[in-house]
């Protein structure tokens, strides 16, 4: 699980389809949505001016409140973050670390849960164990 630590408190970050919808809703289609994030102009992608801007500023604000009240509701914490608050926190000079960490928080909520698919058929139990051998070196 991604975290991030603001004013001295860890806040961990959760991307689900849930704060997907409400990225989604909030800031822009997810596509669209990186592109703020990162400060990009989408109609030019060699263009960082936007880079710090406000538009910018805003969507990292909604979306560590997003990912961070995710984070803190699933863990068992009180989801409190405000936009106000957490901007006040970071430190501009750390804009780039905090859009990494919800590039990785995306990338961490992406991947698959689902268990992959046994093989079907009759199973030798003399290979079974020569491969859990070999696995765990012994």
């Amino acid at each position: 699980m991604v975290t991030i630590t603001l004013k001295g408190r860890e806040i961990p970050l959760i991307y689900t389809t849930w704060e997907m919808k409400q990225i989604q809703e909030e800031i822009a289609p997810i596509g669209d949505a990186i592109g703020i994030l990162i400060g990009r102009n989408k109609d030019d992608e060699n263009d960082a001016s936007r880079y710090g801007g406000a538009e910018q500023l805003e969507a990292i604000g909604k979306a560590i409140r997003i990912l961070g009240n995710a984070g803190l509701e699933e863990t068992g914490g009180e989801p409190d973050l405000k936009e106000k608050w957490i901007l006040r926190a970071i430190r501009p000079n750390d804009v780039m670390d905090i859009v990494n960490a919800i590039m990785a928080a995306f990338a961490d909520g992406m991947a698959s849960e689902i268990p992959e698919k046994k093989e079907e058929g009759p199973v030798d139990v003399t290979l079974e164990e020569m491969k859990k051998k070999k696995e765990t070196g012994a």
